[in-house]
């Protein structure tokens, strides 16, 4: 690295909107590099679970307005990246059965089936009789399901390394190294890149902090808040049965009076998933969720007790006082910026939060309603003593 480096953008951060952010921007032709303390997908990204599911974000209508499109977006990518990067992510359209057991479960599901309905999204009510002939897994004694056939998966760690190789092809670069603060110009409204660890600096006309769970590091070097905390999310992963050892899963599923999820891959082992721990930035995996997961999905499938477990990862999803993510430009600043917080969404919307962003950096408007995800709101969601006000 040199103090000569420099970029129309820096980019703080090669997870999955960094990367997607990179690769808009790279193939608009503007000159970006991207700076990564670790490694690409280092953080969250690499871990993710994958499931595209546009409803699990507490139903939360500012984030519904933008799922379809960023589902959409990511139909786009999995056929535009694989041609440009030869790497497979591993994107399919998976079946997903959302269970009942009581009266209760099925009143909250049919009447959630009817909210996704008025949005266009058509969901199947299986009976009980039919159930387990669409999915053999599912042994417990269902009330009723709904079936979805439009959440897809795919392979975070793949799909956030392809971004970068493609941004890449298009002209950008990975720095390695720990960004300490900004540089500033004399009003302190501009920045003019970044300070590193090492003692070098990084130019830029524009900088995006895109750091997950590290990005409240940066409300020092912006001089505004940014609680963003992490939040410990483990799987666990469950290699497909061998001949003779029972059914192949045909699709994921869920209770919707329990915890727990089993998502169906492509290209990776099947997925349990996940917890919600609030261990600071403890990324260790422990037995105790492990057996917490596989209990929680027991309730519907038996056959977990029997399948093969294949290993278990932990990733730290940003987390924010209001549950929504900051994306837009920082308070006070004419050319930084912010994208962080979306929880266990993180790879869902990526693709249109890296569209907005690269418009909004590139041509000066996001071209994408965003305004409720606006950083300028984490003041009133920080006390004066530093205290999250949410918690």
């Amino acid at each position: 690295m040199t103090d000569e480096s420099t970029a129309d953008v820096l980019i703080v951060g090669a997870g999955v909107i960094g990367c997607l952010t990179a690769y808009y921007l790279a193939k608009a032709g503007i000159k970006v590099i991207v700076v990564e303390a670790d490694a690409v997908a280092s953080g969250a990204s690499g871990t993710s679970g994958g499931w595209l599911t546009p409803y699990s974000h507490t139903n939360d209508p500012a984030m519904l307005a933008l799922s379809s499109k960023s589902l959409s977006l990511h139909r786009e990518l999995s056929m535009a990246l694989p041609e440009e990067t030869g790497i497979d992510h591993g994107f399919q359209e998976s079946p997903y059965l959302r269970c009942a057991f009581t009266e209760y479960g099925i009143s909250e599901l049919r009447s959630w089936q009817a909210d996704r309905a008025a949005e266009g999204n058509v969901m199947e009510w299986i009976s009980p009789a039919d159930i387990k002939q669409i999915n053999p897994w599912i042994t417990a004694e269902i009330s009723g399901a709904l079936l979805s056939n439009s959440e897809p998966t795919l392979d975070s760690y793949r799909l956030t390394l392809s971004a970068m190789e493609a941004s890449e092809k298009y002209g950008a670069s990975v720095v390695t190294g720990r960004v300490v603060g900004l540089t500033r110009d004399g009003s302190n409204s501009r920045a003019l890149g970044v300070d590193m660890e090492d003692g070098s600096r990084i130019a830029g006309g524009a900088v995006l902090l895109a750091m997950g769970p590290w990005t409240g590091i940066g409300a020092a070097w912006i001089g505004s808040p940014l609680p963003v905390t992490p939040q410990r999310g483990q799987l666990v992963y469950l290699a497909a049965p061998a001949a003779g050892e029972g059914p192949e899963l045909s699709s994921g599923f869920s209770a919707i009076e329990r915890s727990g999820s089993v998502i169906k891959k492509r290209l990776t082992d099947n997925t349990v998933g996940s917890t919600r721990e609030h261990v600071g930035f403890d990324r260790s995996t422990t037995t105790e969720a492990r057996d917490q997961l596989l209990i929680q999905v027991a309730a519907l499938s038996e056959r977990v007790f029997s399948a093969r477990i294949s290993g278990q990862t932990a990733c730290l999803r940003p987390i924010t006082p209001d549950g929504r993510p900051y994306v837009g430009r920082a308070p006070d600043w004419d050319n930084v910026y912010v994208a962080a917080g979306h929880a266990s969404e993180g790879i869902h919307y990526a693709p249109i939060t890296a569209t907005a962003m690269a418009n909004l950096i590139g041509d000066g408007t996001a071209k994408i309603e965003i305004s409720a995800l606006s950083p300028e709101r984490a003041g009133s969601q920080w006390s004066a003593d530093g205290n999250n006000t949410d918690q």
